[in-house]
């Protein structure tokens, strides 16, 4: 079987069990079901909840705003890095584990027993809950919030670019798109050679430079807007602790541990008695 597949069947029952009043709303039964531990398990998820919310209050972080690049900071990335780095071990327990799970459950999961679904569904929670904390405890450690680990973790890894739409399908354009900016770098760059000409005319010679200057001014505007200047400094930095970076890179690690973490409520998806 494939690891990545394992991993998600074992961990993807978690969705069965969505926190904060799911097993209190299907009763007492489901942790029956779940041998007495199911409300244990969502007692430590609501506590996971609550040490969140006071990281996020105790260490705010402020998110770009709506359309505008976020500035890295290299003392900020570097303590990203460390906790994500310290995470890590954690992460590759629940690999483990969630693979010996399903090694040992594959059979019951696959029946569709509504039972073996809960456990399936309690000992995902665990699993990452265990890692969940071991996130939080690192992120207390180099006073970062989850809040802004997940807004690095956007710039650090950052989510594959939508699919190309077909040809035929109008696309709305931006000024400031690489693609416009490289057409009017094309411009400002014919212009030189226009001006070297002896034949020009004082007149038109005044008319070239002006719309050069017009030009560089709306160029540079066109890039201030875009972030072209944030990106390039950004890139400098992901660059230059590229390896580090590198090492940690791991999609499903930021799909369990760098989502929100605050819990939902609600009971979709639960079995029913």
């Amino acid at each position: 079987m494939n690891k990545k597949w394992i991993l998600g069947l074992g961990l993807g029952a978690a969705g069965l069990l969505v926190v904060g009043g799911g097993l209190v709303a299907t009763g007492f039964w489901a942790d029956r079901q779940m041998d007495g531990s199911g409300l244990d398990t969502l007692m430590q998820t609501q506590e996971r909840a609550r040490r969140t919310a006071e990281l996020n209050a105790r260490y705010p972080f402020q998110p770009p705003a709506q359309g505008r690049v976020m500035k890295l900071d290299e003392a900020r990335l570097e303590a990203y890095l460390a906790a994500r780095e310290a995470t890590f071990p954690a992460y590759r327990v629940l690999e483990k584990e969630s693979l010996e799970f399903v090694q040992a459950n594959g059979q019951a999961l696959g029946s569709g027993d509504r039972r073996a679904r809960l456990r399936a569904a309690n000992a995902s929670l665990r699993m990452m809950g265990k890692a969940q904390a071991a996130l939080l405890q690192n992120l207390e450690a180099q006073r970062m919030s989850p809040q802004e680990f997940r807004g690095i973790t956007a710039v650090v890894y950052p989510p594959p670019p939508r699919a190309v739409p077909d040809a035929g399908v109008a696309m709305a354009s931006s000024p400031s798109d690489p693609a416009n900016l490289a057409q009017l770098e094309a411009q400002l760059a014919a212009i030189t050679p226009q001006l070297e000409d002896p034949k020009l005319s004082e007149a038109e010679r005044l008319q070239l430079e002006q719309r050069r200057a017009g030009l560089r001014k709306f160029i540079t505007q066109l890039e201030l807007a875009s972030g072209k200047d944030v990106k390039d400094a950004n890139a400098a930095l992901l660059k230059k602790h590229a390896e580090r970076i590198a090492k940690v890179a791991n999609p499903t690690f930021d799909d369990l541990l760098a989502r929100p973490l605050e819990a939902a409520g609600g009971t979709a998806g639960l079995p029913t008695p």
